[in-house]
């Protein structure tokens, strides 16, 4: 319910300001001249430093309305229990038709008798801002989260089989961790999709879209490559540590056969050198 006198309605009652530190704050003021004459207004405060308003004074024409932003300014401190005494008063007297917001001047708000200026005062209140609405995953978005950005690839133009040879796949599959990779992020979230209930299973391979059939077919053959291609670089990497070990035992071989020579041959030219 709006607060009202005889020349205007004020909307709201009271001005209720989200209360948080470090942030400009705005709050809108309906002030609507509910009679036939031309009504001017001005907007006062207890705190002129901490609110600006615009605009703090103006015309209403006849049976229509004006909206003035009050904006409080960031604050570093918050009171105590988050109360405030502040306070807001809006002044209203009727003009002529003809004025503009540009005359009007302070002496015209000044009460006499031959100058009725009516007032309604508006209190401020701080509440709590409303907290953020959490995200809560389904399980059936889960499958979605996950080959959603494979998807976006298949959209660019690229096909399947680009996925699935070369050095991309393997690459990606391996890494799992690639900066921008849609594959890895794949990666990252297949431990999560073993873990999942047989119900995200079921509707992951049993889903109404086939686009995503296909998808699932395409993961799973990425899955095994990566799992092939982890196997032949163990073997490899075995193979090349038997090589190693061939060579360096070969190489002391040569070593010491290479001593019993030059031993053979000093022994030879010392006992030539004694006769």
């Amino acid at each position: 319910m709006a607060a009202s006198c005889d020349l205007v309605d004020v909307d709201p009652p009271e001005l209720q300001f989200p209360f948080e530190l470090d942030k400009q704050i705005s709050c809108p003021l309906r002030i609507t001249n509910k009679t036939e004459r031309t009504v001017a207004f001005k907007v006062k405060t207890t705190s002129p430093k901490k609110y600006c308003v615009r605009p703090n004074n103006g015309v209403v024409r006849p049976r229509s309305a004006s909206v003035v932003v009050v904006t409080m300014q960031a604050q570093i401190v918050a009171p105590p229990d988050l109360q405030c005494k502040d306070k807001f008063l809006v002044q209203s007297v009727v003009v002529d038709d003809g004025l503009s917001a540009k005359d009007i001047t302070s002496q015209m708000f000044l009460r006499d008798e031959n100058n009725m200026v009516e007032e309604v005062k508006l209190k401020v209140s701080y509440v709590m801002p409303p907290e953020p609405a959490m995200e809560i995953a389904e399980e059936s978005d889960i499958p979605k989260r996950i080959l959603v950005p494979i998807q976006r690839i298949l959209d660019n133009g690229r096909s399947g089989s680009e996925l699935s040879s070369g050095n991309v796949s393997l690459r990606s599959a391996e890494m799992g961790t690639e900066l921008g990779s849609p594959l890895g992020r794949f990666v990252r979230n297949e431990d999560m999709l073993k873990t999942a209930s047989p119900v995200v299973e079921t509707r992951v391979h049993a889903g109404p879209d086939e686009q995503y059939l296909e998808l699932s077919a395409l993961v799973a053959k990425l899955t095994e490559e990566k799992k092939s291609a982890l196997e032949q670089n163990r073997k490899l990497r075995e193979e090349l540590e038997l090589a190693r070990r061939q060579a360096s035992q070969h190489q002391g071989g040569f070593s010491l056969a290479f001593v019993l020579v030059i031993g053979l041959l000093s022994i030879i030219l010392g006992c030539l050198v004694k006769k």
